[in-house]
Formats: C-alpha cells, structure tokens, sequence
C-alpha cells in the first residue's frame, strides 16, 4: 500500500495560526499535515519578506509566538500535524550572481551546532519528537548532511537530489541505485533511501512555479503503482497569494485517497517514525 504525505514549510515566529487553519482546516479528519517548521527564523527567506522592520540577521524564536505555539500543541494533542526541522534560521547568503541556502554557505562547525540545538529547541517547545530535517529550498551540502546526521535526523528533500552528500561507498550506492531508476525509468527513484543511519526521501512540489497539476497526479499514480509513498510539499502561505492551489491541493487529496493510498506523516512515509 501507498502512503500519501503532505508537507508544508516555513512555518516560524511570524506563522499566525488562521493562516495554516485556512489551507488545512477542511483536512483535518483526512489527513495529518507535517509542518516544516523554522526554530528561529529570519525576517527574509531571499525574496519572501515576512517583515520589514527586522535588521539584516536578527532572528525570531518561534517561542515568542505564544499564540502560535498553543495553536501547534494542541494540534499535536489531536494527532492533526507532526513537526519536522526547516533550517535553523533558514537564512541565505548572496555569492556573485547567485543565493545560496543556509545548509549550504554555512560551516561545518555552525551547522553542528544549530543543527542539534534547533531539533533540541523544537522538541522541547512543543513537547514531541522530531525525527525529519528539511533543507531550505531543497539543498543541502557534504557538511550539512553529516550535522543533520549527528543530530539523529532524517532528510526529506525536493523532486531533485538536492543533495552533495560526503564521500562514501554507502552514498555512492545510494546515488548509483536512484540515477539507475531515473536513466532506466524516466522516473525519480519514489523509495526512502537507506543510508545506514538515517534515510532520505523526495517530495513532489506543489507550486505556482513547479510542476502542473497533471504531472503531480501522474506522479502520484506510479507511486501508488510501486507502493511507495508519495509526499506533497508546500508553502502555507502561497495559497494566500494564488488562491486556485487550494483546489489543486483538495483534488490530489481525494485522488489519492480514491486511488487507495493511506494518509501519512512525512516520517511514516519514510519508515522513521
């Protein structure tokens, strides 16, 4: 049987709780949503502004939002949603022409320690487990795998690998088996990857600018082919601005579920939780 997850990103401090109440309210007795959830975001995630008043760096402790934190315990109490680790400030550096993601840009060293204690700040705030990382905007470098790793997490990246893993034959493997199934299948490689001591696992992106409706329901129908799972990814606060999603997103949840796959977490789907 095929599991079907809904991941949604960048919930942080500047998350009102009617905004994720608006998009997923009408899911809630269908389907548990996995929020991706910012520990001590930035004002500016590159081109998405949450507030102009904030000094270039200055962070935002999702615990100061005390509203937002009852609304998500008591979501966790109800089984409703289950949180996952999006970055630690989720903060990007500009280098010549292009923007690189905080998994990316920042050392080793740093991202050994916020890593740890982003999941630990999460875990404690809202009193629940968190067994699943997801890089900003899907990329993540060798240094940022090995901190997420330490830190006892699981990655869940984008419709591409995303991922510059270390050096290792167990990477290698993993890499030959999921290039093998796309050059031989056309398709992206659908199962978790095993890599000893945590797993890996693609998304399927729901977006204004990513794939059409179409694809994301034929995607959906050969995971639920092969009996693998199948996780939707998105952004709460898109809907706002391109209201038609909505649709979109309700219609791939009745399809999956017409087609028989059972709803999930994110760490259901990969066989962590």
């Amino acid at each position: 049987m095929s599991l079907f997850a809904i991941r949604d990103d960048d919930t942080s401090f500047f998350t009102r709780p009617e905004e994720l109440e608006s998009v997923y309210s009408p899911l809630s007795d269908q389907i548990p949503i996995s929020l991706a959830v910012v520990p001590f975001t930035v004002a500016a995630h590159r081109d998405i502004v949450f507030s102009t008043s904030a000094s270039e760096g200055q962070t935002f402790p999702l615990g100061e939002n005390r509203e937002l934190v009852m609304y998500l315990k008591e979501q966790l109490q109800h089984r409703r949603i289950e949180i996952m680790m999006h970055g630690f400030t989720h903060q990007y550096k500009k280098a010549k022409w292009r923007w690189l993601s905080e998994y990316v840009w920042k050392s080793e060293y740093q991202l050994y320690t916020e890593t740890r204690a982003g999941k630990h700040y999460l875990e404690d705030l809202l009193n629940t487990r968190v067994r699943v990382f997801v890089p900003p905007n899907n990329r993540i470098g060798k240094a940022g795998v090995r901190a997420v790793v330490t830190a006892n997490l699981n990655i869940c990246y984008g419709s591409g690998s995303g991922v510059n893993h270390p050096w290792g034959l167990t990477y290698a493997k993993a890499d030959l088996r999921r290039w093998t199934f796309g050059i031989l299948r056309r398709r992206r490689y659908p199962f978790p990857l095993d890599l000893g001591n945590y797993k890996e696992s693609v998304s399927y992106e729901l977006s204004p600018k990513r794939a059409t409706y179409e694809k994301l329901r034929d995607a959906l129908e050969y995971c639920v082919k092969l009996s693998a799972p199948f996780v939707l990814a998105t952004h709460y606060w898109q809907f706002q601005r391109h209201t038609a999603m909505i649709a979109e997103l309700y219609n791939l949840v009745d399809y999956a579920l017409k087609l028989g796959a059972k709803p999930a977490t994110v760490s259901e789907c990969m066989g962590v939780s």
